[in-house]
């Protein structure tokens, strides 16, 4: 479901290494729909207009397997339709809702859903889930990611290559944390951080609310947070368009119409922010915790480019070949289903990490991992 830049390039990777032909691809956008058949010699596209679950439960029913890449807005619309359905569903969108209540009808109805599938959250937080593994008592676990142009671009030093509506849903909703083992709520884009990434060079960090279920998963963190990266500069401008009231969705009485703000700096921000494609996706997880008598800190890091041979972007690549080796370890019965299974919980597994990785790296996806010990004294009574 969904034919945007990342429903695309899932398509293209399902169709390639997993389904055949046997894939239906829908979407609203008869464009779309035509550069996915240009892509894809045999596939089969319906254009429909999808609004609520009915509509999606209509185009689903005989299927054995979705992936949701539609606006976070439909994501609790596809888990009570898959679990409906009786169809196993992976969901790349960015949801505002809480997908683990869903977990007793999920596993009642035989139905596997894994939410939260794409890069961040999604691979950031399987990152998390084995770093979080590996200790025995994990005692901070931060997460950096951001899908920026390989240089910046005016006005914003950025590119939308993914859905702008979900893109300002993540620089308006509180960003929950945990801080002294406690989670609380901090505004997004706040407690401003300089970051330098080898390869990449230094970017700005900022909170945003990514952690998303790992809030009630990783238990035992005396602190954990999430902060999106982007080139210096960019933190300042989108505060500034948030006090001026261009990311608010309350409605405003335009000539008769009513418009929220919101929507209408989406539409120009998918009309203005492009141009140069060529973008990257940069990730870190950094995990400080103890195992046995050491000190361990744990570091996984990922950057990922622009692809000339298919014209994908780092962030579909990374989003779409993800959420396809979680569909394929669903139809190897691999996924400790059914309910609700989320991303950290298949990156605790290091058989499960494992395939994730090794199915990333075919398409060039490489995920460095770096493990220092410190061995610790105790202390001598006096």
């Amino acid at each position: 479901m969904g034919a945007g830049p990342v429903g695309k390039a899932i398509a293209f990777d399902l169709y390639e290494r997993v389904t055949g032909s046997d894939l239906i691809i829908l979407d609203r956008c008869r464009k779309c729909l035509e550069e996915v058949a240009m892509l894809i010699n045999k596939v089969e596209t319906r254009n429909v207009y999808l609004k609520d679950t009915e509509d999606i439960y209509r185009s689903i029913k005989d299927v054995d397997v979705v992936v949701n890449a539609l606006p976070g807005k439909f994501g609790k619309y596809s888990w009570l339709t898959a679990i409906k359905a009786g169809v196993d569903l992976v969901d790349v969108s960015y949801s505002p809702n809480d997908p683990t209540q869903y977990h007793v009808q999920a596993n009642d109805a035989g139905v596997t859903i894994v939410p939260d599938a794409g890069v961040a959250p999604g691979l950031s937080s399987m990152m998390a889930g084995r770093a979080y593994a590996q200790l025995e008592e994990a005692k901070e676990l931060k997460i950096y990611v951001g899908g920026i142009p390989e240089r910046p671009i005016p006005p914003l030093g950025y590119l939308v290559t993914w859905s702008p509506e979900d893109l300002i849903e993540e620089y308006v909703r509180p960003a929950r944390v945990i801080h002294s083992g406690k989670v609380v709520e901090k505004p997004a884009v706040s407690e401003l951080e300089k970051i330098f990434m080898p390869g990449v060079g230094e970017l700005e960090a900022f909170l945003t609310d990514g952690l998303r279920t790992m809030l009630r998963t990783l238990k035992g963190v005396d602190t954990m947070e999430e902060k999106t990266l982007r080139w210096p500069g960019h933190a300042e401008k989108i505060e500034l368009l948030k006090t001026l009231g261009y990311l608010d969705k309350i409605s405003l009485n335009l000539n008769d119409s009513n418009v929220t703000p919101a929507d209408v700096t989406a539409k120009l921000f998918r009309e203005k922010l492009k141009g140069d494609s060529k973008d990257m996706v940069v990730l870190k997880v950094i995990a400080i915790g103890r195992s046995s008598l050491d000190n361990v800190e744990i570091e996984y890091r990922m950057v990922d480019r622009y692809d000339e041979s298919t014209s994908f972007s780092a962030v579909a690549r990374t989003t779409a070949f993800t959420a396809s080796g979680i569909l394929k370890l669903i139809t190897e019965g691999a996924i400790p289903g059914p309910g609700v299974i989320p991303p950290e919980i298949i990156g605790m597994d290091e058989s499960l990490f494992s395939s994730i990785a090794e199915w990333l790296s075919w398409r060039g996806i490489r995920i460095i991992e770096r493990i220092t010990e410190s061995r610790r004294i105790p202390s001598i009574p006096s």
